[in-house]
């Protein structure tokens, strides 16, 4: 199935969001998208830092306008707020053409999906640890199904939809709990049990980790209708 994408195919998720800035100041040049989208969807990044005064998770917003043009469905950049500087678009790349993949003649793929970040803070290290989430977040999009507010995930996706592990588990658990999130979900073998002591008590137990194989049981428990 042929896809349009408008990125670079070079680097990483990472080398693009470590140059985010919270500023406002200007706007994403790299083919906007003027159409009007009727489906929009939140995607939460998992992190392994949170500070104080941030409020959830960075976020990567999903748009689809539902046209019948362009055919295939095009994945474009929407007008950001937030300047995105850096060719790393793989990961993206990746997780939207496994969807659409996926998904395959299940669902009319055409017309403009739009991209936005609207991170509130930079992040550094995170690269191919979203690829789950992008792919999962991709796909609700394009069946019309929305996701748990309370569940995150991280996790790298490989090529048969299995998801594949990433560093620091325990840092992510708390980062978590701080956000408000109830559910980390983590690659196969790498359930991680929250330390029980004065510093981490509160927050940590408050968040049920639990660990998932593949993009198809992740997207049962983030939007409870099967894949």
């Amino acid at each position: 199935m042929r896809v349009h994408t408008f990125f670079s195919r070079s680097g990483t998720v990472s080398s693009i969001i470590t140059l985010l800035t919270i500023s406002l100041v200007g706007s994403f040049t790299l083919l906007p998208s003027t159409a009007q989208a009727s489906r929009t969807l939140v995607v939460p990044i998992s992190v392994a830092t949170y500070s104080e005064d941030q409020v959830g998770f960075p976020t990567f917003v999903m748009k689809w306008d539902e046209g019948e043009q362009p055919d295939p469905l095009a994945l474009r950049w929407g007008r950001s707020q937030v300047p995105v500087r850096g060719t790393g678009m793989t990961s993206i790349q990746h997780a939207f053409q496994f969807a659409v993949k996926r998904l395959g003649s299940s669902i009319r793929q055409t017309g403009t999906l739009s991209l936005y970040a609207t991170f509130t803070g930079p992040l550094s290290e995170e690269g191919s640890t979203a690829e789950a989430a992008l792919a999962i977040g991709f796909i609700a999009l394009l069946k019309g199904d929305q996701l748990k507010r309370d569940i995150t995930i991280t996790g790298t996706l490989e090529g048969d939809g299995q998801i594949g592990q990433v560093a620091q588990v325990a840092e992510k658990t708390t980062a978590a709990a701080r956000a408000g999130y109830h559910v980390l979900l983590v690659p196969r073998g790498q359930f991680y049990a929250p330390r029980v002591n004065r510093v981490s008590l509160n927050l940590e137990a408050n968040v049920l980790v639990r660990e998932v194989e593949t993009i198809e049981e992740a997207y049962e428990i983030m939007t409870g209708k099967k894949l």
